[in-house]
């Protein structure tokens, strides 16, 4: 997914969970950046040398925030089908 993402003009910035999530997309958001919360790749270097943390369930529940300048209009979150991502 993250590949499609770039190719559509997406910045990976990093992962978060619960509180820091919804910091850090609302101040993307406030900053003028269109915000897109995936969930997280347990192929992704930093989960992939872990073979314990691809089935925790704070890995389930954690998030990988990308962004892409705003194109000229409000700044918004981008709402993805629940299978693809989410916005929290």
């Amino acid at each position: 997914m993250s590949n499609d993402l770039t190719q559509q003009g997406w910045t990976r910035r990093f992962t978060a969970i619960g509180r820091r999530l919804n910091e850090a997309a609302e101040l993307y958001n406030q900053l003028g950046f269109e915000v897109c919360l995936e969930p997280v790749n347990p192929d992704e270097n930093e989960i992939a040398d872990h073979e314990s943390c691809k089935g925790c369930v704070v890995t389930t529940l954690a998030r990988t925030i990308y962004t892409r300048p705003s194109n000229g209009n409000n700044p918004h979150l981008v709402e993805l089908p629940p299978s693809k991502g989410a916005i929290l």
